[in-house]
């Protein structure tokens, strides 16, 4: 369905004139008029207007031809001044240079959502709505000073009952109002930038702004963050490098979360980590690791990989924070990404270009020749040169060229881009000598021999075998209540004798495959049951199991060969 302009309240004005006002100090004026929006300006700044008409510093922002032309800088210190529901906007844009483009990304980033801390007395009151009981009751020393404050949040130091020392991070009051509030405007402001900016069309400013709805609305669900964790909990538990904080569940609430403290340092804080005697090219190759299991294992991962969520840990291992965004990849989309990684190891520009639009979203207005133009220009840059770039500079550039030729790719997939960037700028931050290429490398070649090993070839047998069993099941029920129907007059259909021979073939066909695919599958349980006795139970020195898995191989090959046979003539 459509999305369309949300439909402003009037419990919403107020809020918007304010904002109007900021984005006219701001030199946005020129927006304001393109939007139609001058007439809620307060009358002083409509009569200057009038008086003075548009000053130079009004074109500090813009928007010309097909291209947002913005002043970097001026953006950022704007959505400053408008406060933590557009910082937030202005940080997850950050991470979508194929919206925005590669050099407001990078000012984007420079947003921070740090705050002054809010006073002890409305977090006591906080905790008390959310945990039944004041800090003295729910926690055996609870520090009233804040250890970190930020724009959603801010996180207090405390010791549970036995002794544990736990972070509690409580939301900062009246925040979800604001936010919703301001969810509202952008949904409104995004619905006229597509009324009265032709040219931001192809960026669909609503979708972008559902898109940071859904994420920061769940963001502010500190359950959703504490399941999150859970989740990560699980992907690495049997990784000794990475380390998850646990979540204290009957201390976790809507609006507060409390999980085990951690004692390490940002992985930017490079004077610490030396303190500590850090080795921080390992740290650097651990950080390589969390991500690949991340995207090419669980299709799992941290949206929001920024250093400041990634602590380096005294006793060498790498620990994760701030778990409240993440993005999801499936099992093809992951098949796609690492088919394109290995076209981008073998230098195959055509099976990179087609893997990759494997993955995105092409009408009738894109431009695909353009795009395949550009993809092979950005790789030949890579491939034949002395000293290439990384490949997430390949990959970055690829994707944020997708916006401009009408090309859209799913949004998971260029939080993909930005992490892999993050990633990678991260361990050359640690360790200046860090090759990407050369440590991704040996993950990928992995991968790919994960997905033929026979392992994950026989599991994927038996998922299938069952759908293929139930449709087979059910085949010869469903033609002959079509036959039925037919002989009754319910379906108007003309068919000639032939037809109807050609159709009893099919039947008696369909018949001989529902009972070779029960015996593959009586043959395949068989087996597994065999499995148990190896090396009890053998023929001619030759186990069981071993007859059983080549018997199994030699049915399946049949009942494919037999499944793709059409009914004789």
């Amino acid at each position: 369905m459509a999305l369309r302009p949300y439909k402003m309240r009037l419990s919403d004005l107020n809020r918007l004139r304010k904002i109007l006002v900021i984005v006219v100090e701001s030199g946005g004026g020129m927006l304001i008029d393109r939007l139609r929006l001058r007439y809620l300006l307060p009358l002083r700044y409509r009569i200057v207007h009038l008086f003075r008409g548009r000053s130079i510093e009004e074109h500090q922002i813009q928007v010309e031809v097909a291209q947002p032309i913005l002043s970097p800088p001026a953006l950022r210190t704007l959505l400053e001044r408008l406060g933590p529901t557009f910082i937030k906007l202005g940080q997850i844009l950050s991470m979508r240079a194929d919206l925005v483009g590669e050099t407001l990304s990078q000012e984007l980033s420079k947003l921070q959502s740090h705050a002054p801390p809010f006073s002890y007395e409305e977090a006591r009151k906080i905790l008390r709505e959310e945990l039944g009981g004041s800090p003295e009751e729910r926690f055996k020393s609870f520090e009233e000073k804040p250890v970190a404050a930020a724009s959603l949040a801010q996180v207090h130091r405390a010791f549970l009952e036995e002794g544990t020392e736990v972070a509690v991070k409580i939301q900062r009051p009246g925040i979800q109002k604001i936010i919703t509030q301001d969810i509202h405007i952008l949904f409104f402001l995004a619905g006229l930038a597509e009324r009265f900016f032709p040219e931001l069309r192809p960026y669909r400013p609503t979708r972008v702004v559902k898109e940071f709805a859904d994420w920061t609305l769940r963001e502010l669900d500190f359950r959703a963050e504490g399941r999150n964790a859970e989740r990560f909990r699980y992907i690495f538990r049997d990784n000794p490098d990475i380390t998850i904080p646990k979540v204290f569940w009957d201390r976790t609430t809507e609006r507060v979360l409390t999980a085990s403290f951690s004692h390490g340092d940002k992985v930017t804080d490079l004077d610490r980590i030396e303190t500590f005697g850090g080795d921080r090219k390992r740290l650097a190759a651990i950080g390589v690791s969390a991500f690949f299991q991340q995207f090419f294992v669980a299709g799992f991962f941290h949206a929001d990989p920024h250093p400041g969520n990634f602590f380096a840990m005294p006793d060498g291992r790498l620990c994760l924070h701030d778990l409240g965004m993440v993005g999801y990849l499936d099992e093809a989309s992951r098949r796609e990404l690492l088919s394109c990684l290995i076209s981008f190891v073998n230098k195959d520009i055509e099976g990179f270009t087609r893997h990759l639009l494997h993955l995105a979203t092409i009408d009738e207005e894109s431009d695909l020749a353009g795009f395949q133009r550009d993809i092979a220009g950005i790789l030949s840059e890579f491939f034949f040169t002395e000293h290439p770039p990384s490949v997430t500079w390949a990959f970055f550039r690829v994707i944020n060229r997708g916006a401009r030729s009408g090309i859209r790719f799913p949004a998971d997939l260029a939080l993909f881009g930005k992490a892999l960037a993050t990633t990678e700028g991260m361990g050359t931050k640690l360790y200046p000598k860090f090759d990407f290429n050369k440590e991704l490398e040996p993950y990928v070649m992995r991968a790919l021999k994960d997905q033929f090993s026979p392992t994950k070839m026989f599991q994927k047998l038996q998922a299938d075998l069952l759908d293929h069993v139930g449709f087979l099941a059910s085949l010869p029920e469903e033609i002959k209540h079509a036959l039925a129907k037919i002989e009754k007059g319910e379906i108007g259909v003309k068919i000639d004798t032939q037809e109807i021979q050609g159709m009893k073939r099919e039947f008696d066909r369909q018949n001989d495959l529902r009972i070779l695919g029960m015996v593959l599958t009586a043959v395949v349980l068989a087996t597994f049951g065999l499995l148990h006795l190896e090396g009890k139970d053998s023929l001619g020195g030759i186990p069981f199991s071993t007859l059983g898995m080549v018997v199994s191989a030699a049915l399946f090959i049949w009942f494919l060969t037999r499944l793709r046979k059409g009914p004789e003539a």
